[in-house]
């Protein structure tokens, strides 16, 4: 399909106003689509309008592609108010009226910014990169979508489910296996520690390093999904049922240590930091000796909650599972114990992630 007539084209180049190139242009309406779904999907009216067709102010969010090259470029999203309030206001715009605003028009201009902003805060939760459009074009209202992003909430969400699942996994079954003859609750309690304490230190020292409204935000985060999965009974997750001290252990995990455990300030996202705890603890816990844990049942915590992490990717967007990817990469770099690293890089090269190229 050509999107733009050959010979529009060149008077364009003519006149200093190219437009993009074809292949470009035609990924701009595919994403345009995508930005309709998405508004649709959060209840707004939307529809796209097509080059060449009238415009019709029909109600609702109109989605449109800009096919000038450069910054301006791409989708674009404007509000359309209601018919009787948009006839009202063109009723006020006559040239024969005072200078001052008409109540009626700062009415309607307040509506229409109060909905840009809805429109960009609903796309930006979906996963767009959105930018108010008068920052590119001081004659462009709306928002301008550049592309897609990793939704950080989606994997923020699905890591803590993670974390919270192998350490509550782990502290609800007896690691070893066998009956040691050891007083109860001793040094089964030791090696389960052995197991969750690197990834709930990791945590805790990670605290510092996160800005207040993401430490918040991440208890939050925490506590919410201890809630559904104790609310589940997470009935036989791997063959082990949690406790009610499922319910205590965000405030474990973000109890942060008293002082920060180095001199490094360097800011870190919760994504970072669960991905960090998350492979501590899958790495402390295929990494034991069996005396610590028996070998099939380490292989079976973790195979379960590696195999429930990609389920939750399975239809995520492309842009989600790249982000991950590279967050477990940056973990692997950052690994300092040799075995540990190994393991790392070993998960991501072996894992298959599902990305697909027609998404």
């Amino acid at each position: 399909m050509t999107y733009i007539d050959p010979h529009q084209r060149i008077n364009a180049e003519k006149n200093g106003s190219p437009h993009a190139p074809e292949d470009v242009v035609a990924a701009w309406h595919s994403l345009a689509e995508e930005v309709c779904r998405a508004l649709h999907d959060a209840g707004l009216p939307a529809y796209v309008e097509h080059a060449g067709t009238s415009a019709d102010l029909r109600a609702g969010a109109c989605v449109y592609v800009d096919t000038v090259e450069g910054p301006a470029g791409g989708v674009h999203v404007d509000w359309n108010t209601g018919e009787a309030l948009t006839d009202a206001v063109f009723a006020c715009m006559q040239p024969d009226r005072l200078d001052i605003p008409d109540p009626v028009i700062a009415h309607g201009t307040q509506i229409i910014s109060l909905m840009d902003e809805t429109i960009r805060s609903v796309l930006k939760l979906a996963g767009f990169r959105t930018h108010d459009a008068v920052e590119l074009n001081d004659l462009s209202p709306g928002t301008h979508v550049s592309g897609r992003q990793p939704r950080q909430w989606y994997l923020e969400h699905i890591l803590a489910e993670g974390v919270l699942g192998l350490i509550a996994t782990v502290r609800a079954c007896d690691p070893s296996g066998a009956d040691t003859g050891e007083p109860a609750g001793i040094s089964a309690e030791r090696r389960k520690a052995q197991l969750t304490g690197p990834g709930i230190r990791i945590m805790q020292e990670g605290l510092h390093r996160l800005v207040d409204d993401d430490r918040q935000e991440l208890a939050r985060v925490l506590r919410r999904l201890a809630g559904a999965i104790d609310s589940q009974a997470m009935a036989p997750i791997g063959g082990w049922k949690v406790d009610r001290s499922l319910l205590e252990l965000p405030d474990e995990l973000c109890l942060a240590t008293q002082e920060p455990p180095s001199t490094d300030r360097t800011p870190l996202t919760p994504a970072g930091l669960l991905v960090a705890a998350y492979m501590a603890l899958l790495g402390s816990i295929e990494l034991a000796e069996e005396d610590t844990v028996d070998d099939d049942a380490a292989v079976q915590i973790t195979e379960t909650w590696k195999e429930t992490l990609l389920q939750r990717l399975d239809q995520a967007p492309n842009e989600d599972i790249e982000e991950l990817v590279r967050l477990f990469g940056e973990s692997a770099r950052e690994e300092t114990d040799p075995k540990h690293k190994a393991f790392a890089r070993n998960f991501l090269e072996s894992t298959s992630w599902p990305v697909k190229g027609d998404r």
